[in-house]
Formats: structure tokens, C-alpha cells, sequence
């Protein structure tokens, strides 16, 4: 079942990490991309994993040269989880560091909710489930084996951030807080 619905899935047209803009690996692997006017669909999701998603989204749009460490350190200081922005930094760092592709991550206030973006919130929610090897096998269309069971560890201690500070990502079927 579709935990997204209208989920925005073409391939859009790349806006960044091209020859000329110097982009690192790091950054190019986590490229932001341009993205169609969908409103309503990140809109749809509830508070914890908008959060959470914003937070990835985020961090993506530091490594590409904005300024977004105080935002970042700001909103998890709020939530009284200060150590997340490195738990986040870990994670984020892991898919970078071992992607095989560039994992479609629209930019921070963008509306429509990406596949790879869907996985990683999967991933978020399995773990804060308990679940210790579906995190793992979500992200193995864009990461290698090795790096994919990393990510889920490291994704697992993000998510853990996310629940002590009360902002659980249900798996699909539970209810929803919206």
C-alpha cells in the first residue's frame, strides 16, 4: 500500500551537481533535484515525519553550500535532542558515502515526497519499530550491500533521537497523528 499517496515519481530534470557547479561526491550523491508543483503532498504526512524529512532535505542543502547548521542545531536543541544533528550528520553521511546512484531528495520547502525520500522515512519507521534487517534491505536499490546495513544502524540512532523527543514515524496501518 501506497503510505504516500499521489507521491510524485518522474524523473525530474537535474538542477544541480553538474560539471561546471563543482559539486562534491558527497553533495552529488544527494543532489537535489527540480521538482514539479505537487503542494499538499509533503503537507499530507504527519508532523514527525515532515521533521524528519525536512531534516534530510536540510542537511542536503548545507552540503551544497547554504547555511543551515544553525537551523538544524536550532530545531533539534527545541526538540531537547541536541545530539540528532550529528545522529542525522551520520546517517546522511552514510548514504552519500555509499550510493550508487544520486538519491532523489527535493529541496527543503518542496511539496511531493520522492521514492528514495519514501524509503528513507520506510527506514526511520521500521526502525523505530524494532525491526532490524527491513531498514537495512529498504535502501539496496541506491546503496551497496555494505553501506545499506550501515545506513540502517545509523539510521536506526536517528530515528531513536526522533522518538525520545516524541516524534514517532507509525508503521503503515497504525494510526496517524496529523
Amino acid at each position: 500500500m501506497n503510505a504516500y499517496p499521489g507521491r510524485h515519481t518522474e524523473n525530474p530534470k537535474r538542477i544541480c551537481g553538474d560539471a561546471k557547479g563543482g559539486a562534491s561526491s558527497k553533495a552529488r550523491a544527494l543532489e537535489p533535484l527540480e521538482t514539479a508543483d505537487r503542494a499538499g503532498e509533503r503537507g499530507a504526512l504527519p508532523f514527525a515525519e515532515q521533521f524528519a524529512l525536512w531534516a534530510m532535505r536540510l542537511w542536503v542543502a548545507g552540503q551544497r553550500g547554504q547555511s543551515v547548521e544553525h537551523a538544524l542545531e536550532g530545531a533539534f536543541r527545541r526538540l531537547h535532542q541536541p545530539q540528532a544533528r550529528r545522529r542525522l550528520e551520520l546517517f546522511m553521511l552514510s548514504l552519500a558515502h555509499g550510493a550508487i546512484r544520486p538519491i532523489r531528495l527535493w529541496p527543503p520547502c518542496a511539496g511531493p515526497v520522492s521514492d528514495d525520500e519514501a524509503r528513507l522515512l520506510d527506514l526511520l519507521r521500521y526502525s523505530q519499530a524494532g525491526e532490524k534487517f527491513t531498514p537495512a534491505l529498504l535502501c539496496r536499490s541506491f546503496l551497496r550491500p555494505r553501506a545499506s546495513a550501515v545506513a540502517g544502524v545509523l539510521g536506526a540512532d536517528f530515528a531513536d533521537c526522533l522518538a525520545r523527543a516524541g516524534l514517532r514515524l507509525p508503521v503503515t496501518g497504525e494510526p496517524q497523528d496529523v
